[in-house]
């Protein structure tokens, strides 16, 4: 995609969504390029002795995931100055992560514009929240 510009965004504006269905191989090259190789994002027996389902991906992979759709949708991932998210749930192996977003606010003195972010899964036939009150903000030429 073109790099976006200040005047081209709208109050409002959804941000394309981005999906992920995430698999093992994913979580093994995650856990390699972050150095965070606890057993809970690849061994079923020690995720499910500390009380959890399964294996579950690692929450910096997840906001990773919707760090990638707002530099996708800026058109510069350089463009994205800051970004922050609350985890809120797991996301194990074979779920579908969605990336959401849209533009809550321009501000033209700085030529930024501050993205409200989130990410969807489906789960048990609901839609459940791994990430919420996700933030970023975007500079924009």
């Amino acid at each position: 995609m073109a790099r976006r510009g200040f005047d081209d965004v709208a109050v409002g504006e959804e941000i394309p969504e981005r999906s992920n269905v995430v698999d093992r191989a994913q979580l093994v090259q995650y856990a390699g390029a972050s150095g965070d190789f606890n057993p809970i994002h690849w061994n079923p027996d020690v995720a499910q002795m500390v009380g959890l389902p399964g294996v579950i991906a690692h929450g910096m992979f997840t906001m990773a995931l919707v760090a990638r759709a707002v530099g996708e949708w800026a058109g510069d991932p350089g463009a994205v100055s800051r970004i922050s998210v609350q985890f809120r749930k797991e996301v194990r192996p074979e779920e579908k992560v969605v990336a959401k977003g849209r533009v809550a606010e321009k501000d033209e003195a700085s030529r930024t514009v501050r993205l409200e972010l989130w990410a969807e899964v489906e789960r048990d036939g609901k839609t459940i929240q791994p990430i919420k009150n996700g933030e970023a903000i975007v500079e924009l030429p």
